[in-house]
């Protein structure tokens, strides 16, 4: 009884459950990057990196950034919202897919053709995700995790079975968004005929879409830009891409407590401000991201032999510069979900451009004189810009005192205390 009301609660909680699902993911994928690494090589792996980049911006930019105003348009109550929005994911779909396999027929180039035919799907998964995030945050968790539960067991028997190939990397990033948009359709419970979409309510959304996009877009920049200048630009070799990305990939965990406040304030934002809980949300995620951070910094070296051999320690350095960026670019992303629910589409956008344009101009610089660590410095520059603007917009918009955002209150230490001492309560008493 004990068990079941422990868990209960856990589940109840949706940071709690969110951080618990998210940290059972990454252990699930530390797994699988144990195999994928020395599946591929860093050679191969630095590959993947390119195409995957270029599938990214190319998603993100097909996907004209429409399923961004639905919680926009949840908070305005309107009629059939759902199946709406879902009629126009779904004709997308239909027209990428086939745009998708003439485009690959045409082009000449490997790399051109497995982004036409992956786009369409990963658009709509991207779409879904986001609708769940919105509807039902803890499924769109269980989503997460079957993906990752999914992509690992596929790993470990391609690591086992198969010859070391490209389409084998490329068909993992199919199954994730081919899990994503089954689960999705669903828990929705609906698949509704997308001849059938409102195109007056699509032309309505496009000029709220257009703008969602390109934000999109420069936040895809953001975190992109670096390995395809890299690869296309300065023509650095494959392996010195794969061990960037793995140090990317590495850094990338610690996003993990800032990501899940962001996907629960998502919801909660598209019901209103929540301005205290978007406050508590950046004070107690600087404190859990700083000991992930740590963690990251001592265990890292270690872990990257462990999951990838000795052949990819050159991708520590990455890592440890990366990590400076961690805690300013959490700042943006909590308090990015409170101006896009509230459709501050330009003010978002306006500062993430400004981080993005700081990013390529020094990438023009750091890639040619340091290589891989000059991209992880433009990373950590554009990074530190983006999280103080959004930092210094929301206090002075929201008149937030600064010491709100860092410090805790008594009332707030003690709130916390007691339910750590339930908890704690209810832990001894199992184990009794």
């Amino acid at each position: 009884m004990n068990v079941k009301r422990l868990a209960r609660r856990l589940t109840d909680n949706d940071y709690v459950f969110t951080i618990f699902t998210k940290v059972m993911a990454v252990l699930i994928g530390l797994i699988a990057s144990s195999y994928s690494n020395r599946f591929l090589g860093p050679e191969l792996k630095g590959q993947l990196g390119r195409i995957s980049s270029m599938l990214s911006i190319v998603a993100v930019t097909a996907n004209f950034g429409l399923y961004q105003p639905y919680p926009y348009y949840k908070r305005l109550n309107e009629p059939d919202v759902l199946d709406k929005f879902l009629r126009i994911f779904l004709l997308q779909f239909l027209f990428y897919t086939a745009v998708g396999v003439v485009g690959a027929v045409g082009f000449g180039s490997f790399e051109l053709a497995a982004v036409c035919l992956l786009a369409p799907v990963q658009v709509l998964a991207n779409q879904l995700s986001f609708m769940i995030m919105v509807e039902d945050v803890k499924f769109k968790n269980a989503i997460f995790f079957t993906a990752r539960i999914t992509n690992t067991v596929i790993t470990i028997l391609a690591f086992y079975t198969m010859d070391r190939t490209i389409l084998v990397a490329l068909a993992l990033i199919v199954v994730g968004d081919v899990i994503t948009v089954v689960m999705a359709l669903l828990r929705m419970k609906r698949l509704p005929n997308p001849l059938k979409a409102d195109l007056r309510f699509a032309a309505k959304i496009v000029p709220f879409g257009i703008i969602s996009m390109i934000t999109t877009l420069m936040l895809t920049l953001n975190y992109r830009i670096d390995t395809l200048m890299m690869g296309y630009m300065f023509g650095i070799p494959d392996a010195e891409i794969g061990y960037y990305t793995l140090g990317v990939s590495l850094s990338e965990y610690g996003w993990l407590i800032p990501d899940a406040f962001r996907e629960v304030l998502f919801s909660r934002t598209a019901k209103d401000d929540a301005i205290g809980e978007v406050t508590m949300s950046m004070k107690v995620n600087l404190y859990l991201t700083f000991v992930m951070i740590l963690g990251i910094l001592v265990l890292g070296r270690s872990v990257i032999y462990v999951l990838a051999g000795e052949q990819y320690l050159p991708a520590y350095p990455v890592t440890v510069l990366l990590m400076a960026g961690i805690i300013p670019m959490s700042y943006f992303k909590i308090i990015g979900t409170l101006l896009l629910a509230q459709g501050k589409k330009g003010v978002y956008l306006g500062m993430l451009t400004g981080s993005v344009v700081i990013n390529i101009l020094c990438n023009m610089v750091t890639i040619p004189l340091w290589g891989k660590m000059g991209a992880a410095l433009s990373s950590v520059v554009s990074y530190m810009v983006a999280g103080g603007l959004f930092l210094l917009y929301y206090l002075r918009t929201y008149c937030v005192p600064v010491r709100d955002v860092f410090l805790f209150k008594p009332q707030e230490i003690r709130r916390i205390r007691d339910k750590a001492q339930s908890v704690l309560r209810m832990l001894r008493k199992k184990n009794a």
